[in-house]
């Protein structure tokens, strides 16, 4: 008994497989901050690809092409920001006015919402739901600011990472010279290897959400929204928001196909939207995800959904990774090797 208990620990794979499960087991005890891990991840690993590509062809200091990178992102953020917020509060500034117009233009539609709204003041239990929908609002508010605050925490945390890389790459080493460089190792490999098919996922995401834009864009051109290229922007920073983005980008879409189209403009921009989320989902998320992690189409449709359900919106982004993860981690092959033409001759004899 005590030689097979030698024999199991000296082999590599039981390190292996432990450090998988103490490695699963910190991640379900620090599952609050997963938000902030898998936000810092993608901004370290976006931030990382711009730098090296700036090493590569400019060949300056490590810390000057950190800053570039860094400032060029918030540059491009701030000019879209610049360009999106004062149109859309042009257009809510607008908005009552417009309301006015349809309602002279309209009359009998005043008669309505007035004898509709005496109805529902009315009604106790439309104000009780009125009061935990406040309440609910105010919740989702507060909900949204921390995830602001997330985010900018996520972008900082990147900034200093990818600043002091060659500090913590030192760091790390260490750890292989420890006594436990045995448990270290493959802890390392493992975080390593999901950062790669996590980086890999992100990139596609951004594909997509690049299609998405352009789909859109051109949608709004041909029902004749105004903006486009503000409006574009838009939807494309809030199209990396999984599920929710669609939702929000709703918001101001509505706002300003009502003000400058009414009802029936409104009705458009639903459509197309719902159409192109339904594209999204049913075709190009699932056909993309497989292309990148080399999962059947199937498989990953079946992720998507069941992953959505687990983790919630986060499941989108997180599922076909670790699929792939724990795929790549016992030793799947999903791609068929290549036969060489050797191996043909030697087959056929």
């Amino acid at each position: 008994m005590i030689e097979i208990l030698k024999r199991w620990w000296r082999n590599p794979l039981t390190a292996f497989y432990i450090a998988l499960v103490l490695l699963i087991l910190i991640a379900w005890e620090a599952r609050a901050f997963l938000s902030l891990a898998l936000f810092t991840i993608i901004f370290i690993y976006l931030g990382n690809a711009a730098i090296t590509r700036i090493e590569r062809h400019l060949h300056i200091h490590h810390l000057w092409s950190t800053l570039l990178v860094y400032l060029l992102f918030l540059g491009v953020l701030a000019a879209a920001f610049s360009q999106i917020i004062p149109p859309l509060v042009s257009e809510a500034s607008n908005l009552p006015s417009t309301i006015d117009k349809i309602i002279d233009t309209y009359p009998q539609l005043q008669t309505q919402l007035t004898k509709l709204i005496k109805d529902l003041s009315q009604n106790a239990s439309v104000i009780s739901n009125g009061k935990t929908l406040f309440s609910s609002g105010i919740g989702q508010i507060s909900r949204f600011s921390t995830g602001v605050e997330t985010v900018l925490l996520a972008f900082f945390f990147s900034f200093i990472f990818n600043l002091t890389k060659v500090q913590l790459i030192h760091f790390v080493h260490a750890f292989t010279k420890s006594r436990f460089a045995g448990l270290f190792v493959p802890m390392g490999q493992l975080i390593l290897k999901f950062v790669h098919i996590f980086g890999t996922v992100i990139e596609t995401q951004l594909l997509i959400c690049t299609i998405n834009t352009v789909l859109m864009v051109l949608g709004l051109w041909i029902i004749g929204m105004p903006s486009l290229l503000i409006l574009g922007i838009l939807v494309f920073f809030l199209g990396l928001i999984p599920v929710a983005g669609v939702l929000i980008s709703l918001i101001p879409l509505t706002i300003v196909a009502f003000v400058t189209g009414g009802l029936i403009r409104v009705v458009e921009v639903l459509i197309l939207v719902v159409l192109i989320h339904l594209f999204e989902s049913y075709f190009l998320h699932p056909r993309l995800m497989a292309n990148a992690t080399n999962l059947p189409i199937f498989v990953t449709f079946i992720t998507l959904i069941v992953s959505e359900k687990i983790f919630g919106a986060w499941g989108l982004i997180v599922g076909v990774p670790l699929v792939a993860f724990f795929l790549d981690v016992f030793d799947v092959q999903l791609k068929p090797k290549r036969v060489t033409s050797e191996e043909t001759e030697h087959g056929a004899h």
